[in-house]
């Protein structure tokens, strides 16, 4: 298989989504508290924390799924699109490769909530006499998939999220490492596809450190990493990525061909959670922002540094958009939420500055975010329906018109995810070809 991402922009050819299934239906109220209080009275992180805001409607949520999968086809055709537990049954196909992730999964599992031995070896047995499908499902389930039994803690819900389980920089993947332990299983799993399945046979891996989850200080999330062109990679640092694991990316990129990193500060808050719930590129000239980066980022805390081998990390400055301009990037703001600074706010929650291209300016958004809509139409795009894009996508692309897909994304939401958290792109078409 031949991956390729020189732009966030360009023509979709190759993409992984990761579709929803019963796992939503095993989670529980006690799996939405961040922090809990021990037995003293004190607050600290919940261990059952699986980074959600709500209890989903399954049957809602996989309506929802099915229709951005329908507007990604319309684009790449059924052979472009991959789904993440597709590529996870093919890689389990192998007696071997299925012995080495039973063996991770349990290490991880043991590491975050520590097993008796006699447990560890009746999971072990109970997963080891599944196949290759029912043994995926398990794993992500984190059930048994025949009677429903406990294999694991919690289920894996966030998989979901397909953008953070590795990204693709060039014609190479960067293995992720997921900052909370709710991802540490999903993205374990994607580590393994990447050595393992035959369609990555032979693409380059670009790894921060053998299995670094649980390394204090290096977690790297794919929602975090934007290409902007074949020189310059843009990494946000947050809650989810952190600075040491851009300091060991950097030399890495470097030795692909790319010249520089900026590394983006972020607001230490959940709903700066990655930097595209902040900034996504939606075409040559544009660029879907929370307003208060461009009319005040001091107050955020908001910081840019370029990184490059030559010079090593430098500070450059709060603003965003002059830092790309420098690198001759020049985008024009489009507002999230408007002018109004209540809806800003409101609709960066909901990610409303999440957006996904299948082209250079044609793009997938949440149609609840009216607002940030009501911008987009004012600088000539035109909101149309999952519908009547799937109806008529070769007809938009073709034509160059600016198109706004507006997806319902109500129970989709709840995670803290917009249209760019739920694809991963492995291939885009060179604009210029």
């Amino acid at each position: 298989m031949r991956i390729a991402v020189h732009s966030e922009i360009a023509p979709l050819e190759l993409i992984v989504t990761s579709p929803p299934g019963p796992e939503f239906d095993f989670m529980l109220p006690e799996n939405l508290e961040a922090y809990r209080p021990d037995a003293e009275g004190r607050l600290g992180p919940s261990p059952d924390y699986l980074l959600f805001d709500d209890l989903v409607l399954l049957s809602a949520m996989q309506s929802e799924h099915a229709q951005l999968v329908e507007v990604v086809r319309a684009v790449t055709g059924q052979r472009g699109h991959f789904t993440w537990r597709q590529l996870l049954v093919e890689t389990l196909g192998e007696p071997e490769v299925r012995r080495e992730v039973i063996h991770r999964t349990l290490e991880l599992e043991d590491r975050l909530y520590p097993h008796r031995a006699a447990e560890r070896d009746a999971l072990r047995g109970a997963l080891e006499d599944l196949d290759a499908p029912r043994l995926a499902e398990a794993l992500i389930l984190g059930r048994h998939p025949a009677d429903r039994r406990p294999l694991f803690r919690w289920p894996a819900p966030n998989a979901l999220f397909s953008r953070d389980l590795m990204a693709v920089v060039g014609d190479a993947v960067v293995m992720t490492y997921a900052a909370e332990p709710a991802r540490g299983r999903e993205m374990l799993l994607s580590r393994m596809i990447l050595r393992h399945h035959h369609a990555f046979r032979g693409v380059p891996h670009v790894d921060i450190g053998e299995d670094a989850h649980g390394i204090a200080g290096l977690s790297i999330e794919g929602g975090d990493v934007q290409v902007l062109d074949d020189e310059t990679v843009l990494v946000g640092v947050g809650i989810r990525t952190t600075m040491a694991a851009v300091d060991k990316l950097a030399p890495l990129l470097f030795a692909r061909g790319v010249e520089t990193v900026l590394c983006y500060e972020m607001p230490r808050r959940r709903a700066a959670m990655h930097i595209d719930t902040l900034f996504t590129r939606i075409d040559e000239s544009h660029c879907l922002i929370y307003p208060p980066l461009v009319e005040n980022p001091q107050a955020l805390g908001a910081r840019v540094h370029r990184i490059t081998a030559a010079e090593g990390r430098v500070d450059a400055g709060a603003a965003l958009l002059p830092v790309l301009a420098y690198h001759g990037i020049n985008l024009h703001p489009v507002y999230c939420g408007g002018s109004n600074p209540i809806m800003q706010a409101r609709e960066q929650w909901s990610d409303g500055a999440n957006a996904f291209a299948l082209a250079p300016g044609v793009i997938v958004c949440y149609g609840r975010n009216r607002h940030t809509l009501r911008q987009l139409n004012r600088i000539g795009y035109e909101v149309v329906s999952s519908e009547q894009f799937v109806d008529n996508a070769l007809y938009y692309v073709s034509q160059g018109r600016k198109i706004v897909v507006a997806l319902m994304g109500h129970e989709l939401v709840r995670g803290r995810g917009g249209p760019r958290c739920l694809t991963l792109p492995l291939r885009r078409r060179a604009i210029d070809a």
